[in-house]
């Protein structure tokens, strides 16, 4: 047996070019915002209470950064987000889509076990959206449990 991990917080940075418009589409999303984190160049997401996205202008997150900010455009990093079943992954991606976000049609299904979608922000984060069942997956992958 493996030795406890203590709690720990994931904060993923993401850049936007329009930070009101950011807000609007996460909050479209149901998540929540801790305002002591935010301003007119930042905005703290609160996904759960250990994952958190920092939505930053282009230029604060360039700031952060130790090389030079991916073009717009261009895809620098893809967060996956759990759902509990298929059927909130596509209650998900809807909110998106209504709240400004882009379906990037790329559907993943395995079996009766996992199922995944992407969309993306409006400033083009990727943003996938999965559920899977873990004792059905690995029974499918002939791995114990």
């Amino acid at each position: 047996m493996t030795a406890a991990i203590p709690p720990q917080m994931i904060f993923v940075n993401l850049p936007s070019i329009d930070i009101a418009r950011a807000r609007a589409f996460y909050a479209g999303l149901g998540f929540a915002f801790d305002e002591r984190f935010c301003g007119p160049d930042t905005l703290m997401v609160s996904v759960s209470d250990a994952i958190h996205l920092m939505i930053l202008d282009r230029e604060r997150f360039a700031g952060f950064s130790p090389r030079p900010v991916a073009p717009e455009g261009t895809v620098g990093a893809l967060v996956c987000l759990s759902r509990t079943s298929a059927a909130e992954v596509d209650a998900f991606v809807e909110r998106a889509l209504a709240h400004g976000g882009t379906d990037n049609d790329n559907t993943q299904e395995m079996g009766d076990f996992m199922y995944g979608r992407s969309v993306s922000d409006p400033d083009g984060n990727v943003l996938e959206i999965m559920w899977m069942d873990v004792e059905r997956a690995m029974k499918a992958w002939g791995v114990a449990a």
